[in-house]
């Protein structure tokens, strides 16, 4: 007897919401049983619910998924999960309490490519620097700037060194808009204990889109570029240039594959709550180093 499917209601239903559910349509194991918009409060009265997917803006998604975590249901919240730190801490306390699991969309982590690039970093010998690079021509958000947007670096190189940095730096230009906090690029350092250093860019003013991953350590250097249609990962050893092989799958259809997987056996997700705090940790540090010239923020 076939089980039944996991009833999904997914709130936003803009450009990535669309593709989210597309992309639910085509999971046998899913029934995407509500889809809405700005009327999400009609599903605080459903009872045949099994998870909720919010891809709208940021700046909305704690207070949409805060009263779905109290009482316990299962959300995953599109990325960066807040856009401040208070934010952050008040859905980690409900999940806390209510041990309800919130599932982050940090896609790159579910990215058959990523996942070599991660394994194969464990040979590269000690960690001395990585730069991210994420960008492209807009889009020209009116709520968050492309250090925000542009997130994708921050929790790879979180993921890649397995904890946080001790330090952040951070420098920007709001060019299209200036006198705003609309940075429209910026640089971010991240100082590692052990003397690993990490820099992030981000641009809404880049031709050509960019994102992209490099490591390099004592031995050798590896590169994760997303962009490409294939040979996504570059490995660098001394002169010997090569291609590691990965396998091909979609890296939305195994992260939402993840979350209803979460749901039916109650499983701690790989980019769970506490990673989504730790981003908007560093961000939120990146901002106030910004707004005192590039001052070193010191993290907890």
């Amino acid at each position: 007897m076939s089980q039944r499917p996991t009833r999904i209601a997914v709130v936003g239903t803009g450009r990535w919401g669309s593709v989210i559910l597309k992309t639910l349509h085509t999971i046998p194991s899913c029934k995407v049983a509500y889809q809405v918009t700005r009327d999400w409060r009609t599903l605080l009265t459903k009872n045949d619910i099994d998870g909720v997917i919010i891809a709208t803006p940021p700046a909305t998604h704690a207070q949409i998924a805060l009263p779905f975590i109290r009482r316990g249901i299962p959300v995953f919240i599109e990325k960066p999960m807040t856009l401040n730190v208070r934010e952050a801490r008040k859905l980690v306390a409900a999940a806390k309490k209510s041990r309800s699991l919130v599932f982050v969309g940090h896609i790159h982590l579910y990215n058959p490519a990523y996942q070599e690039t991660k394994k194969l970093s464990r040979t590269l010998g000690k960690i001395r620097f990585l730069l991210g690079e994420g960008g492209s021509i807009g889009p020209f958000r009116e709520d968050y700037s492309a250090m925000w947007d542009w997130s994708h670096a921050v929790y790879l190189m979180v993921d890649i060194m397995g904890k946080m940095p001790q330090k952040v730096s951070a420098w920007a230009g709001a060019s299209l808009r200036p006198k705003t906090k609309l940075w429209s690029s910026s640089q971010i350092k991240l100082d590692f204990k052990g003397g690993t250093t990490g820099y992030i860019l981000s641009s809404s003013l880049l031709p050509q889109k960019r994102s992209r991953l490099t490591i390099v350590g004592e031995k050798s250097s590896l590169v994760y570029d997303d962009i490409l249609p294939k040979q996504k990962v570059t490995s660098y050893q001394k002169n010997k240039v090569s291609f590691p092989p990965y396998k091909a799958a979609m890296p939305l259809t195994r992260e939402l594959e993840a979350f209803l997987k979460g749901i039916k056996k109650k499983e701690k997700p790989v980019s769970g709550i506490a990673q989504g705090l730790a981003v908007v940790q560093i961000l939120d540090a990146a901002e106030r180093s910004i707004a005192h010239g590039g001052a070193s923020i010191a993290l907890s």
